[in-house]
């Protein structure tokens, strides 16, 4: 795993109604994104930059394990706009590998090449999954519909419990003792298709929102995409969509077709049947007004001990790239929580709400 272990031995379960390799829904987002590291946090969020920088970090280094689903490729980031305001250069050129501009797209004139992570989530979710087990994590196939549910589920199986972290995703509106409304789905769409040949991961970035992309895996496989659609709920791939994404990744990309035939595939007026198309994909990223959430607080409720919760949900689409270094932050507000005074004392009241349910 990345950096140092901590010097702390801590016995932690995971309670999820889904794990990876499981008959996981469409809510369950992370097996069906891209994924690669792209931050798209602002030039003056202090917050996100941190978290992003810290994730660059990380993968980079999981990507000296052959085993993680993390490798270094080039990245291409084109723009039809000046997305820093101020004609400079972004704030991440710093932070990341072999950066330098490019200008050769008419259409896109502002271009950043630089090395960065790519990851094959299917993969990376195991490895993370078994390193957890390996250490000595425990982890509990369970749905709960109250945040303090986790509580009673463990302690019954093993110990009693200090801390609840609430990573559920878009499933903390309906979470009792958060009911989070702020939380909402942005719907994803994208193609996973093979063409081994492809090497560098390009996304296309217009000022009217669309973002399209490229993201080669080790396997020979691509995704190609995407889609973000703020408050809807169709799981179903659109045959629009498909057609829209495939045409567009054609136009500005060629190379995704086999090397040399691109005269061949000229004449033939089938798009579907230009690509070897192994599945299309929808998912549903946990979006949420404001941006990410991670606090902490104290609840006693109907425990002899106090229960510190922490909070750690809202990533939408930048769940991979920052996931590292949210992780970073949850981990010292806990300890900062812990050494409090108020630890003892301070009571925060969460109301439970039987009628929701959620995945913790």
């Amino acid at each position: 795993m990345p950096r140092k272990p901590i010097a702390v031995v801590v016995d932690v379960t995971i309670v999820s109604h889904e794990f990876p390799r499981s008959n996981y829904g469409p809510d369950f987002a992370s097996p069906k994104a891209g994924a690669h590291w792209r931050t798209m946090c602002d030039e003056d969020d202090e917050r996100s930059k941190r978290y992003d920088s810290l994730s660059y970090s990380a993968l980079k280094e999981l990507a000296l394990n052959p085993n993680s689903g993390v490798h270094m490729r080039k990245a291409i980031d084109y723009f039809d706009y000046d997305h820093t305001g101020r004609g400079s250069q972004p704030w991440w050129s710093t932070v990341v590998d072999n950066f330098h501009t490019v200008h050769d797209s008419a259409d896109f004139p502002i271009g950043y090449s630089y090395t960065t992570p790519v990851i094959t989530p299917e993969i990376y979710l195991w490895f993370l999954l078994t390193e957890f087990r390996r250490l000595g994590g425990r982890t509990l196939c369970q749905q709960v519909s109250h945040v303090l549910d986790a509580i009673q589920w463990i302690a019954m199986k093993h110990r009693p419990v200090t801390v609840v972290i609430n990573c559920t995703g878009h499933g903390a509106r309906h979470l009792g003792g958060v009911n989070d409304h702020r939380c909402y789905q942005t719907r994803g769409q994208t193609i996973l298709v093979r063409a081994a040949w492809v090497e560098e991961t390009i996304t296309w970035l217009s000022k009217t929102g669309e973002a399209m992309y490229i993201i080669p895996r080790a396997n020979g496989e691509v995704i190609l995409g995407g889609t973000k659609e703020s408050y809807i709920n169709d799981d179903k791939p659109r045959g629009t969509t498909t057609t829209h994404i495939l045409s567009t990744i054609l136009k500005r990309y060629p190379n995704i077709l086999p090397p040399g035939s691109t005269e061949k595939y000229a004449k033939n007026p089938d798009l579907m049947s230009k690509f070897d198309i192994v599945d299309m994909r929808v998912g549903f990223r946990p979006s949420r007004i404001g941006g990410i959430r991670i606090d902490v607080e104290q609840s006693r409720t109907g425990y002899d001990e106090p229960i510190l919760i922490a909070h750690n949900y809202g990533h939408g689409g930048a769940g991979y790239q920052s996931s590292w270094g949210c992780a970073q932050e949850v981990f010292e507000k806990i300890s900062a929580a812990r050494k409090e005074p108020s630890w003892t004392s301070t009571t925060t009241t969460v109301d439970a709400d039987p009628s929701s349910k959620a995945r913790l």
